[in-house]
């Protein structure tokens, strides 16, 4: 087998799992009132971790001063590329967002809905990058939410976590507001520097 038929094994691979653990939120309601919850204002540039239907990329583009979104699945950038052809405040990339460069100066800040197999990975490239965005609000699982913030007890990894963060979940989400619904409870998590 080439090099290159492997490697387009391996993504076909990825973004199966990626399908299999994303739960979208579609509610425009819900989500206008989390991303209310954070400090996004018009002066901002936000990175978006999956643009998938574009509802959440929607509700940022109304608050932020410019959007970075990236979503692999290339149907879902399709279709997000539709409904958002009229904002002219937002930049889809397709791609894998774990290849991405995240911007090497100016401050900016992350707001996404992960996919939840991912989520260690997401948060050790956001908090470990050589130029970490200034805010992170990532729903997520509930459990990894708490043991990123050290609950009930610390880790190694949330003592790292908490010599440059500071972390606070900003919402705590039913598992009706997903589609399709979770096996698990999730919430907002709330990094800041």
């Amino acid at each position: 087998m080439s090099k290159a038929n492997r490697n387009k094994g391996r993504k076909s691979a990825r973004l199966q799992e990626i399908r299999g653990s994303q739960n979208f939120l579609t509610s425009r309601r819900l989500l206008e009132r989390i991303v209310r919850k954070s400090t996004i204002t018009e002066k901002d540039i936000v990175v978006e971790i999956g643009t998938g239907k574009g509802h959440l990329t929607e509700v940022l583009c109304r608050k932020a001063g410019f959007v970075y979104s990236v979503e692999i699945d290339r149907p879902l950038y399709e279709r997000a590329t539709q409904r958002l052809k009229s904002v002219n405040n937002v930049k889809l990339i397709c791609g894998d967002f774990m290849r991405y460069g995240l911007p090497k100066r100016g401050n900016y800040k992350v707001f996404a809905n992960i996919p939840f197999y991912l989520t260690t990975d997401i948060v050790r490239k956001l908090t470990e990058d050589s130029h970490p965005p200034s805010e992170i609000w990532l729903v997520m699982e509930k459990g990894a939410a708490k043991r990123f913030m050290g609950v009930p007890k610390e880790t190694k990894y949330s003592l790292s976590l908490k010599r440059r963060w500071k972390l606070d979940i900003a919402y705590y989400f039913s598992r009706e507001d997903f589609h399709p619904k979770p096996s698990v409870d999730s919430v907002l998590l709330h990094f800041f520097r």
